[in-house]
C-alpha cells in the first residue's frame, strides 16, 4: 500500500480549512493556538492547570469504563478510560453523530486522527493523553444520518436507508435513540451483494454480529466503533448518559443566564469573518436558548418568546424560573446545541486537543469569545486527516486513460472531455466550427444582396442563419452523443472512476462508507492509517489487492510514503 499527500487541498476542502491547515496567520485571530506550533500542548495544558473549573475526571473515568464495557470494548480502551482518573491524564476528543454502519469514510477518518494526535501530543509532553470519540447520539438530522452508499462493479452508486421513525410532530427523536428495525439485517446482506462477497465474509459477520447485539442506532454504531478501534485504546463516550448530563447541568444553566451574551459574541465573530471573506457557519437564531429539550418523544429547541422559553409548536413553555428547576431536577431532559455542545465537552474533560472537520473548524471560528462566558478556554483544534482511497481498479483504468486522481478531482468533466477527444476520428469540434464558420461567410454575401432587393430582407436572413446554426448545433450535439455511445466502455470506466474517486460531486470521505472496502480489500490499510498518516491534510492511499480477511489479518509493514505530483499520473 502506497500513500501520497495531496498538495491541492482545496480539491476536497472549503478555502477556510484550507488556511487553517496551510496558511494559519489568515486566520490565526479567531483561534487561541496554532496546532503546528510546537509549544501550543503544553502551553493549553498549563491553562488547564490554572483553570478555576476542573472537570470531574473521577466520575467521567467511571461512566465512561461502563458504558465501553456495555459496548463489549477491547481491554485497551477500558484502560484508557480508566487513566482518565489520572490528574495528570489530557484528552483529545473528536465526534460524530452516528450513522448507518458508522456512517460516511470522515467518521473513521477522526477516530484515526484522535488516535494519532493523542499518541503524538503523549509523546511531546510525556504525560498520559486520552483518544475520547464523542458519538453525537442526540443529534436529530436524520436525513443525513440515514443513509449508506456503497459503488457497485459497474460503478452505479447506490443510496440504502433504514425505515427508521419519521419525525413526529414538532421534532425528531435524538438518532441514537432510534430503534433499530429488523429491515437492518437485509441492509447488511445489501450490502455483501453490491460490495461483491459471500455472506461469510468476517467483515460482514462484524456488521451482523454488532446489529443483532444492538437495540439502537447508536448502539449499533458504538459497538462497531468499538470493534475497530477499541484495541487501540480508543474510548467512545456517549453524551446522552445520565450521568454525564448530570455533571453538564451546571454549564446550561449557565447557558440560560448567558444567553444574549453567547448570542452577542457569536453575531461580533460572524461580522469578523464576513469582513476577512469567509463565510460565517453559524447562524442561530438570536432567540435560541442553545437547547433542545426531549420529552421522551420528540427533541425540540427551546426558544425566548414573550417572557417564556418555548418551542415552536407551543408544546412546552418554561418560565425562567421554571426552566432553572427542570435544569435542575431533570437535567437528563436537555441537550445542548451546536454552540453548547463543544463547551460541555470542555466541561466533562481535560481536552488539550479537539479534532475537527472543516465544518467544525468553520463554526468553532465563531467561538472563540464565548468559552470565556463559562472560565473555559477554546483548546487546540486539530485538523482531522482526511483520505481518498484508490482501489487497484482504479489506477488500471488512470493508467488506461493517462488520467490522475486530481484531475478526477478537480475536473471529471473535463477529463471526459479529454478521453473522448483522443478517441475522436473526425476531430468533431473541429468540424463543426469550419462549418459554421462556411454558412456564416456564406450568408454575408447573401445578406448584403438581399438588402439590395428589399432592406426588411436582411432582418429575415439573419433569422434564418440562426435557425439554420441552430441545426447545426443540434447535430453537434447528436454526433458527439453517438461518439459517447460508440465508446460507452469509456464512458462507463469514466464513471466508474468518479463515482469511486469524487462520488456525487463530493470528496469521497463524504459520501462513501468504511465497511465495502473492508469488504473488498480487509483491515489492513486502515490499521496501516493508524500508524502511518499524518494527523492533518489529505492523503491519496493506494489499495493492495483484496487481503483474505479482517479478522485473521496481522498488522503490516509500515506504508511507504512519498510526494505525489498531480500533474502526472499518481498511481502505485
Amino acid at each position: 500500500m502506497q500513500i501520497q499527500s495531496l498538495e491541492r487541498l482545496e480539491w476536497v476542502y472549503p478555502e477556510f480549512f484550507v488556511h487553517y491547515q496551510r496558511d494559519f496567520a489568515r486566520v490565526q485571530s479567531f483561534f487561541n493556538y496554532d496546532p503546528s506550533d510546537e509549544t501550543a500542548f503544553a502551553r493549553r495544558a498549563e491553562a488547564l492547570a490554572r483553570s478555576p473549573h476542573q472537570p470531574p475526571r473521577e466520575v467521567v473515568a467511571q461512566a465512561l469504563v461502563a458504558y465501553n464495557a456495555s459496548l463489549d470494548a477491547d481491554e485497551p480502551a477500558l484502560e484508557a478510560a480508566r487513566r482518565l482518573a489520572d490528574p495528570r491524564a489530557l484528552v483529545v476528543v473528536g465526534g460524530q453523530q452516528p450513522g448507518l454502519a458508522t456512517g460516511p469514510l470522515y467518521t473513521v477518518y477522526k477516530a484515526v486522527g484522535i488516535l494519532r494526535w493523542a499518541r503524538q501530543i503523549e509523546a511531546a509532553l510525556g504525560r498520559p493523553v486520552i483518544p475520547v470519540f464523542w458519538l453525537a447520539t442526540e443529534d436529530h438530522d436524520l436525513a443525513e444520518c440515514n443513509q449508506l452508499h456503497v459503488l457497485d462493479e459497474r460503478g452505479r452508486l447506490h443510496r440504502l436507508a433504514l425505515p427508521l421513525p419519521a419525525a413526529v410532530a414538532g421534532g425528531q427523536p435524538p438518532v441514537g435513540t432510534l430503534p433499530l428495525p429488523p429491515a437492518a439485517r437485509a441492509l447488511v446482506a445489501e450490502v455483501a451483494r453490491l460490495a461483491g462477497v459471500p455472506a461469510d465474509h468476517p467483515a460482514l459477520e462484524v456488521l451482523e454480529d454488532a446489529r443483532q447485539r444492538a437495540a439502537t442506532l447508536g448502539q449499533w454504531v458504538g459497538r462497531l466503533m468499538a470493534r475497530l478501534f477499541g484495541r487501540d485504546g480508543l474510548v467512545l463516550l456517549d453524551p446522552m448518559d445520565p450521568t454525564l448530563r448530570r455533571l453538564s447541568r451546571p454549564l446550561l444553566q449557565r447557558a440560560v443566564v448567558r444567553r444574549e451574551a453567547i448570542h452577542r459574541e457569536l453575531a461580533a465573530a460572524a461580522a469578523r469573518l464576513r469582513r476577512r471573506g469567509y463565510p460565517p457557519a453559524l447562524d442561530v437564531d438570536p432567540a435560541h436558548a442553545n437547547l433542545f429539550y426531549f420529552d421522551g418523544r420528540r427533541r425540540a429547541a427551546l426558544l425566548w418568546q414573550g417572557g417564556r422559553f418555548r418551542d415552536r409548536q407551543g408544546r412546552v413553555a418554561f418560565s425562567p424560573a421554571e426552566l432553572a428547576r427542570e435544569l435542575e431536577s431533570r437535567p437528563e431532559a436537555f441537550s445542548p446545541n451546536v454552540v453548547l455542545r463543544p463547551l460541555v465537552q470542555d466541561w466533562l474533560l481535560p481536552v488539550v486537543g479537539f479534532v475537527v472537520g472543516p465544518g467544525e473548524a468553520q463554526y468553532l471560528a465563531q467561538m472563540r469569545d464565548v468559552y470565556p462566558l463559562f472560565g473555559l478556554e477554546m483548546p487546540v483544534l486539530l485538523p482531522r486527516p482526511g483520505f481518498t482511497l484508490v482501489e487497484p481498479a482504479a489506477v488500471d483504468r488512470l493508467q488506461r486513460y493517462r488520467a490522475t486522481v486530481g484531475e478526477v478531482l478537480q475536473d471529471p468533466e473535463g477529463l471526459r472531455r479529454r478521453v473522448l477527444e483522443g478517441l475522436d476520428p473526425l476531430g468533431i469540434d473541429a468540424r463543426f466550427a469550419e462549418l459554421r464558420q462556411r454558412i456564416k461567410a456564406l450568408y454575408a454575401d447573401l445578406l448584403d444582396d438581399l438588402e439590395r432587393v428589399r432592406p426588411e430582407l436582411r432582418a429575415l436572413g439573419q433569422e434564418n442563419l440562426g435557425r439554420i446554426l441552430m441545426q447545426v448545433d443540434y447535430l453537434h450535439r447528436k454526433t458527439w452523443q453517438h461518439h459517447r455511445r460508440r465508446h460507452r466502455e469509456v464512458m462507463r470506466d469514466l464513471d466508474w472512476l468518479e463515482g469511486s474517486l469524487r462520488p456525487l460531486g463530493q470528496p469521497q470521505e463524504r459520501v462513501h462508507n468504511v465497511f465495502p472496502y473492508l469488504l473488498r480489500f480487509g483491515e489492513r490499510w486502515l490499521r496501516t492509517l493508524l500508524r502511518a498518516a499524518s494527523p492533518g491534510g489529505h492523503q491519496l492511499v493506494f489499495l493492495d489487492p483484496p487481503a483474505p480477511s479482517l479478522a485473521a489479518e496481522s498488522r503490516g509493514p509500515e506504508a511507504h510514503r512519498a510526494p505525489v505530483d498531480a500533474g502526472r499520473p499518481a498511481v502505485g
